[in-house]
């Protein structure tokens, strides 16, 4: 499944409880059963690598084969549900979600003295949960959270070697560590407990797993998805990073070449970790997957690693997300970088009719388009060196990135007080990757006395930066003080993402304190 940068639970929401009612369905108990053969086990990995219509094939052999199994109806649940975090297709949405009720009361009837039981159910509820947060269902999906959590911790209690369990509870219990301190007495009253790093800890024993269980190494490359999404949006440690993808590459090549899921994070991970022309060389592989669900979103990735190196042919694959997506996010975002490649080619006119586009859109969930839209909404212009050294230093190549901002007087790139405070960013981040940590810090609290009182995401995000720096130095005193700077600061630009980051922060520092 996909999780995105809308992986939260909107806590007030999570109050709210709506209990799912049952479409009944006549099947004899005594013949419902989970057998996970392996025509099973090819119809799972079918769907994980995107193959729709060969995992629909086995899926319907299983039935004629038989008919009593009910491992059919939950991988049948799995590739609707990842059908539409892909896709993001409002139509599809409306229709798939009237199957769920049937599903759930085919599975209710199978045996309940097996393991699966409670786990094919929990996993209906928990991918629901998921894909409703995509489509804005906060109060539904708070619910299935909670009757995912429930049944997966009975599971846990019956069968106690189901290493299968850890799956679901790790994401739970990840979701659960994104709910803001406020609103944990919530989680508490309806029994729900867990951290992020229990959740990661649960999701890292199946992607290391190395035993004799088929079904817990079938499960190895999910699990290693989850790890590389965490790793990528939530944790944002370069070194846990390259530990998720030494991970994935211990996998056997057949699901990190031909499986969409994993080329989109171990692209993710090679450019989150300055390695863009390796990421580049991963999103090529998806050219000989024909057989496969379109998952657009690479279009989009691909087109952002082009441009970070200033390879302006980035708007091929830019136009081609933005005329085939039939969801709504990311859209601004892929514009604005049409944009940007307009404004830094010279060409003022396209720049400003695609800012028009963009004004236009008033659909703002994830940050990228509220970053865009800001942006954009902005009456001057780009400042071209910053532009150039942002994308630059994005991409990893951090040399062009410092001749872009040190090649001119300070005063001929500057500009405004926002332009200012983007230089030190910037600066501070270029040395801070390139480990020249006393420049950073400098540069980094230069930001921050500048920028703190600014409606610009630049002093916030330096406050978590320094936060990174203290705790890798195990400075517990001064990553914990940078952190609660960056949640103090109110910034209107990446301000979920930037709370998450630095609560997560300060999650990991409490558990070494206490270590």
């Amino acid at each position: 499944m996909i999780i995105t940068d809308n992986f939260i639970v909107k806590a007030p929401l999570i109050i709210i409880l709506m209990i799912s009612g049952a479409f009944l369905f006549f099947i004899n108990p005594s013949f419902s059963q989970y057998n996970f053969d392996k025509n099973c086990q090819l119809s799972y990995q079918a769907v994980m690598s995107l193959k729709f219509t060969e995992a629909k094939r086995l899926i319907e052999q299983e039935r004629t084969s038989d008919p009593h199994n009910l491992i059919p109806v939950y991988l049948d649940n799995l590739m609707d549900c990842l059908t539409l975090l892909i896709s993001e297709d409002q139509v599809l949405y409306r229709h798939f979600k009237e199957k769920q009720s049937l599903r759930l009361s085919l599975l209710e009837k199978g045996k309940q003295n097996s393991p699966f039981y409670r786990f094919c159910l929990a996993q209906t509820y928990l991918h629901w949960a998921v894909t409703r947060l995509k489509f804005n269902d906060y109060a539904v999906a708070a619910n299935e959270l909670r009757l995912a959590y429930n049944l997966l911790k009975n599971n846990e209690k019956q069968f106690p070697d189901f290493l299968l369990n850890n799956i679901g509870l790790g994401v739970v219990h990840v979701t659960l560590g994104l709910i803001p301190d406020n609103y944990r007495w919530i989680a508490t009253l309806l029994g729900l407990k867990g951290s992020m790093d229990q959740g990661i800890n649960e999701i890292r024993q199946i992607a290391l797993y190395s035993g004799n269980d088929n079904l817990a190494l079938l499960y190895k490359p999910e699990a290693a998805f989850y790890l590389a999404f965490i790793s990528m949006n939530l944790q944002q440690n370069k070194n846990e990073a390259k530990a998720v993808l030494k991970i994935l590459n211990a996998l056997d090549s057949s699901n990190i070449d031909k499986n969409p899921l994993l080329i989109y994070v171990r692209a993710s991970i090679l450019m989150k970790t300055g390695q863009n022309d390796d990421a580049l060389k991963v999103l090529k592989q998806r050219s000989t997957l024909h057989d496969r669900f379109p998952f657009l979103y690479l279009d989009y990735l691909e087109g952002i690693a082009r441009l970070n190196k200033l390879d302006f042919s980035a708007s091929d694959y830019f136009k081609v997300f933005i005329n085939k997506y039939k969801g709504r996010n990311y859209l601004m975002s892929a514009l604005q970088r049409l944009s940007w490649i307009a404004y830094l080619k010279g060409d003022s006119t396209q720049y400003n009719q695609l800012a028009t586009r963009i004004r236009k859109k008033v659909y703002l969930q994830v940050d990228e388009d509220k970053q865009a839209s800001k942006e954009t909404n902005s009456v001057d212009y780009p400042n071209s060196y910053l532009l150039r050294a942002r994308l630059l230093f994005d991409g990893g190549y951090y040399f062009l990135a410092l001749n872009e901002l040190l090649d001119k007087p300070v005063n001929f790139i500057v500009k405004t007080k926002k332009d200012f405070i983007e230089y030190t960013y910037r600066l501070g981040r270029i040395y801070h990757e390139s480990d020249k940590i006393s420049k950073a810090l400098e540069y980094y609290q230069n930001t921050i006395d500048h920028g703190k009182s600014s409606p610009f995401y630049f002093a916030a995000a330096a406050a978590w930066q320094m936060g990174l720096i203290y705790e890798n130095q195990k400075d517990w005193g001064n990553a914990e003080t940078s952190y609660r700077l960056s949640l103090s600061i109110d910034t209107q630009e990446y301000k979920t993402s930037l709370r998450q980051k630095a609560k997560a922060g300060l999650e990991r520092i409490n558990r070494n304190v206490k270590i």
